[in-house]
């Protein structure tokens, strides 16, 4: 006799379903990744260009409004990029708790499945020694 689960299919179901979350947490991973490294490469540039305008003196206040409009737009530029990295975390968190989930069902059929096995190996067994008796039984009894 052959072990079969009889919640097979719904098994592979959960098993594809913790699967499809693990992409899209891995996903969202890279996507906040992406947002974060390009945050801190803009922030590099604006710690760099500060150092650089330090070093030279600004002579006339057409350059001095220049330095400022620049400053503002990367500043804001930051900015947004920060706002998107928290979505992204938010995002993130969301698709961890949905395959935290998906384990949490995909670990309770799988629990279903080894007692299942258990049950049918039992069953198995006691059904051998069943036979084993009815053999003993009728050589004995002859």
């Amino acid at each position: 006799m052959k072990f079969k689960f009889s919640l097979e299919p719904v098994l592979k179901v959960r098993q594809h379903q913790e699967k499809v979350q693990q992409q899209k947490l891995a996903e969202e991973l890279t996507h906040k990744n992406k947002i974060s490294d390009l945050r801190n490469e803009v922030q590099g540039k604006l710690e760099s260009y500060l150092v650089n305008k330090e070093q030279h003196k600004v002579a006339n206040i057409h350059t001095i409004k220049t330095h400022n409009a620049h400053l503002i737009h990367v500043n804001d530029h930051i900015n947004k990029l920060q706002e998107q990295e928290d979505k992204a975390d938010v995002k993130v968190e969301e698709e961890r708790s949905k395959l935290a989930e998906a384990f949490k069902k995909l670990s309770i059929l799988e629990k279903v499945k080894e007692n299942e096995h258990g049950t049918f190996e039992k069953n198995v067994a006691k059904t051998d020694q069943n036979f084993m008796d009815e053999i003993s039984s009728q050589s004995f009894s002859r």
